[in-house]
C-alpha cells in the first residue's frame, strides 16, 4: 500500500484575516524603537487599519529641446491614516493613553482596577506595525501619535472608534519588532450597554451620540536636513465637539442652546460592576439649532455640542474612566 502525502498550499499573498496591528510606546527618542519593544509590542484588536505612507511626485517645468516627460520631482514624505478599532473595556485603554497620556491607576483590590484618562501636555508617540506573517513582511511606521478619536453611539450595529494617525517614517522589515507581544484580552462593549446623562440627569429619548476629539497636532514640521520626514509632531489646543440626537418631547435642550447654558455629559458604558468606561464632558454648550419636520413619523431633534474647561473640579475637558481587571497600560511597569 502506497502512503499518500498531502501538500497544503498557503495563500502566496497577504490575507488580511492573517494580520495584526502591533503598538510599541516610544519610551525613549521621538521616533525611535525602544531596546525593549520585543516584549513591549501590544497587539491591537482592530477591523480596519488604513495608516500607510504616501510622498507626493510632481512633473517639472524644466525644457530640455524634447516633447518627453523629464525626472519627476519627490516631495515629502506623509505617514497618515485610520484604524477602525472596536470600543471594548481593556484594549481600547491603549488608543487612550495613545491619545491622552498614561491613566492614573487607582488599585480597587479583588483584582480590579480604575483607570482614569485625562488631557496632558504632552502625548505619548508610538510604532505602528502593520503586520503580515504569511508573507514575513512587517510595515513599520515610526512617530505615530493620534491626532483624532471618534465614536458613535446607538443603534444595534458594532460598536468601533475610528482613530486617526500621524506619523513620521515607515521601515519595511522582514521580522516583527516583537517576540513576545503583549496580548490585551477584547472585552467587547455593546450599544446596549450606554446610558446618556444630560446635567446629571438620564436622557432617555436619545437615539444616537458621537463624539470627536481632535488633539491639533501640528504636523507641518519638514526640516531641512530630514530627508523629507517629519522631525516631530508638535501638540496643539485640543478640540472636542459632538452631535445629540434625540426625540423632541420637550424644548429643554433647545432651550439650553438659545441660552447658552453650560452643562455636563457623561455616557456610560457598562457590562457588569467590573468592566465599564464612563465618558465625561464636565462643561458643555449646545449649539442652537431647531427641529424640521421630515414625515409623520417621530420628530426628532439633532443638536450639536461643544466641550471645554473653565473651572471644572475634574481639571480636564474630557475625563475617560476605564475600570477593569487590567494592571497598567504603561509599559514601564509591564512585568
Amino acid at each position: 500500500m502506497h502512503e499518500i502525502k498531502l501538500q497544503l498550499h498557503g495563500c502566496p499573498w497577504g490575507v488580511g484575516s492573517k494580520t495584526k496591528t502591533n503598538i510599541c510606546f516610544e519610551t525613549g527618542s521621538y521616533g525611535v524603537l525602544p531596546d525593549d519593544a520585543a516584549t513591549k509590542s501590544i497587539n491591537m484588536p482592530f477591523n480596519a487599519n488604513n495608516v500607510a505612507s504616501s510622498q507626493n511626485s510632481t512633473n517639472p517645468s524644466t525644457i530640455r529641446g524634447r516633447r518627453d516627460p523629464v525626472e519627476p520631482i519627490l516631495g515629502n514624505n506623509d505617514v497618515s491614516g485610520d484604524i477602525t478599532v472596536p470600543v471594548d473595556y481593556t484594549a481600547f485603554g491603549f488608543w487612550l493613553a495613545a491619545l491622552l497620556g498614561f491613566p492614573e491607576t487607582q488599585d480597587l483590590t479583588g483584582g480590579k482596577y480604575s483607570h482614569v484618562f485625562k488631557i496632558k501636555d504632552d502625548q505619548p508617540s508610538f510604532t505602528l506595525e502593520k503586520a503580515f506573517p504569511g508573507i514575513t513582511q512587517y510595515i513599520q511606521q515610526h512617530g505615530c501619535k493620534v491626532s483624532k478619536l471618534s465614536l458613535s453611539v446607538g443603534g444595534d450595529g458594532e460598536l468601533t472608534s475610528t482613530v486617526s494617525i500621524m506619523g513620521a517614517k515607515e521601515e519595511i522589515k522582514q521580522a516583527s519588532m516583537a517576540t513576545s507581544l503583549v496580548e490585551p484580552t477584547l472585552d467587547r462593549s455593546n450599544n446596549f450597554q450606554a446610558t446618556l446623562k444630560i446635567g446629571g440627569t438620564p436622557a432617555g429619548k436619545c437615539l444616537t451620540f458621537t463624539l470627536d476629539i481632535d488633539t491639533g497636532l501640528d504636523g507641518d514640521t519638514y526640516t531641512i536636513g530630514q530627508k523629507g520626514f517629519r522631525e516631530a509632531i508638535c501638540e496643539g489646543l485640543v478640540t472636542i465637539s459632538g452631535t445629540l440626537e434625540a426625540f423632541f418631547a420637550d424644548a429643554t435642550y433647545l432651550t439650553m442652546a438659545a441660552e447658552s447654558a453650560e452643562t455636563s455629559m457623561e455616557l456610560v458604558l457598562e457590562m457588569n460592576t467590573d468592566y465599564s468606561l464612563s465618558i465625561k464632558l464636565p462643561e458643555v454648550k449646545f449649539a442652537r439649532t431647531s427641529p424640521g419636520i421630515d414625515g409623520p413619523s417621530g420628530i426628532k431633534q439633532s443638536l450639536s455640542f461643544n466641550a471645554f474647561y473653565k473651572d471644572n473640579e475634574d481639571n480636564s475637558a474630557v475625563v475617560f474612566t476605564l475600570k477593569n481587571q487590567y494592571k497598567t497600560y504603561n509599559p514601564a511597569e509591564f512585568e
